[in-house]
């Protein structure tokens, strides 16, 4: 659904930037546990407007729902993938770790005990029950979005490091995209008929 125009005002962007904070944390901390609903909005309030710097208009234009369910089911596998990489903990990749996950890529898990261990997205994918399975190892799975994720913030933007805070907003730019129709390439003109032969004499 449309958030209400009075999310992001100048009387309840603090509020909302607040709950964007714990957000992140919760996250980066525990990337399976359940947002609340303050967080989610927050979430999802704040990155879209930061597209536009100084706008608080909703530029990714996210006013269906299925462009925001297919974020936040993929965002905690997606960060997950982030941890894997960001082993010093400092909630900052660099580019050199982010080709390595690309390489091999894998998705951190947590353990009774605290024990961290990592497993690649096909055994991730196999785990998950019948209902919910979202082909992490697909052609548009989790490996694909992260792609776009590097593309977008390493190689157009050229940038040698990227925060959490970019991941996730950049994470979003590609679920987006991925869920807009495809540009149609124009059609390439019918050849044209040949010339009628000359009669013979």
């Amino acid at each position: 659904r449309a958030f209400p125009d009075r999310a992001m005002d100048s009387t309840y962007k603090p509020v909302m930037t607040r709950e964007f904070e714990k957000a992140l944390s919760t996250l980066r901390t525990e990337p399976f546990s359940r947002l609340t609903q303050k967080q989610a909005e927050a979430l999802i309030a704040v990155l879209a407007s930061r597209e536009t710097p100084g706008s608080d208009a909703n530029s990714f234009g996210w006013s269906f729902a299925e462009e925001m369910d297919a974020f936040t089911r993929i965002l905690p596998f997606l960060v997950s993938g982030f941890n894997s990489m960001d082993r010093d903990f400092d909630e900052v990749v660099s580019i050199g770790e982010f080709q390595g996950w690309l390489v091999q890529p894998r998705i951190e898990h947590k353990k009774e005990g605290g024990r961290i261990t990592f497993a690649d997205l096909k055994a991730v994918e196999a785990s998950l029950p019948g209902y919910c399975k979202l082909g992490l190892d697909g052609p548009d799975g989790a490996a694909s979005l992260m792609k776009r994720t590097y593309e977008l913030h390493f190689v157009e933007k050229s940038r040698e490091f990227m925060s959490l805070r970019d991941f996730v907003h950049t994470a979003m730019a590609a679920v987006v995209e991925s869920k807009r129709p495809a540009k149609l390439e124009p059609a390439a003109p019918e050849p044209a008929a040949p010339e009628p032969a000359a009669p013979e004499p």
